[in-house]
């Protein structure tokens, strides 16, 4: 094995055959990488048919294809995290973000790593995800 390789299960049956325990091989735990889409505009792909879409309001297509896309790379493990109303303000979003980071939510087991966000960081009214990371979670 070659060091940054992945061990697959042949990997591991090679290994016992050669008398090396796993506890002498070296491993780094894959990333946990959080996604998480906010905004009130914002909904869940079950509820965001053509017949049901209100005005203003668009599907969450970001977070299932950022999801998909992080598990094809195979090199972290996509946590879907849902999705965050703006009507939850920024002191309850840095909380629920600082739980999932820090705390090991239940509400996500393991925590995550990394957090990619997707919406509330432009100029309107209720984005609220730079005042959530700098005042919220600094």
């Amino acid at each position: 094995l070659s060091e940054g390789e992945t061990i697959q299960p042949v990997h591991l049956a090679l290994l016992a055959q050669v008398g090396v325990s796993l506890e002498e091989v070296h491993v780094k735990k894959l990333p946990r990488v959080g996604v998480l889409s906010t905004g009130n505009e914002v909904l869940p792909p079950s509820s965001s048919s053509e017949k049901k879409r209100a005005a203003g309001k668009i599907p969450d297509a970001n977070r299932p294809l950022l999801l998909s896309q992080l598990a094809t790379y195979g090199n972290c493990i996509p946590i879907d995290l849902g999705i965050v109303s703006d009507d939850e303000g920024c002191e309850n979003t840095a909380r629920r973000l600082n739980s999932v980071l820090w705390d090991d939510a239940a509400e996500c087991e393991g925590g995550v790593d990394v957090l990619i966000t997707t919406g509330g960081i432009s100029m309107g009214e209720k984005d609220m995800m730079e005042q959530v990371f700098v005042e919220g979670m600094g």
